[in-house]
């Protein structure tokens, strides 16, 4: 087994690009998990719950004192209850917001998905030129090995740009298809809300 110091060391500068991307994708993939799907912010069912129950908002914001992380849905009751004429704008710009936060670090990991590919490849032409470079200046007299041994480096930093890109990218996939589905339900339960008001 070739330990990670090799292949650093064959895969040259462009390998150690990639390893960094592959930490910084990993980082962000374990942190975007946590945030969407097991610090839920806002239970959205719990919501609806309390908003079918209450007969108005008054009695809904009271209900909302017995849920954690409820900031969101007060801040969304607070421009309601001011009745002001644009307050629709107003709860639109609130979701926005949260939207926002949610979509932290999003386009970072969807680069790292995007390029990472790219630089594999790059990495491997450049092991290829080095290759017929090699094949050139030694003529007919040159090493298969030092011929193999480049053609290895170069298809290490194609595998190692797969590798990273592959989990980015359909990581990227499902964070994506959570923010918008949470985006759908804040929006549906702030009409539901101005309903009841």
């Amino acid at each position: 087994m070739v330990e990670l110091g090799s292949y650093i060391e064959k895969g040259g500068l462009i390998f150690s690009i990639l390893l960094v991307m592959s930490a910084i994708g990993l980082t962000l993939i374990i942190y975007k998990f946590f945030e969407l799907y097991l610090f839920k912010k806002n239970d959205f069912k719990k919501i609806n719950y309390l908003i079918n129950n209450s007969s108005s908002i008054t009695q809904f914001e009271k209900n909302l004192e017995h849920l954690k992380d409820n900031n969101f849905f007060k801040e969304i009751v607070n421009v309601i209850k001011k009745k002001t004429d644009n307050q629709h704008d107003q709860i639109l710009i609130l979701i926005e917001k949260e939207t926002e936060k949610l979509n932290r670090f999003m386009p970072t990991l969807e680069i790292i998905g995007q390029v990472s590919p790219l630089i594999g490849l790059l990495g491997t032409v450049i092991g290829m030129i080095d290759s017929f470079n090699e094949l050139e200046l030694g003529g007919s007299l040159v090493d298969p090995s030092i011929l193999a041994g480049g053609i290895w480096t170069a298809l290490l930093t194609t595998a190692m740009g797969l590798i990273v890109a592959i989990p980015a990218l359909i990581s990227h996939y499902f964070f994506d298809r959570n923010i918008l589905i949470k985006h759908k339900s804040t929006e549906e339960l702030a009409h539901k809300l101005i309903n009841i008001s």
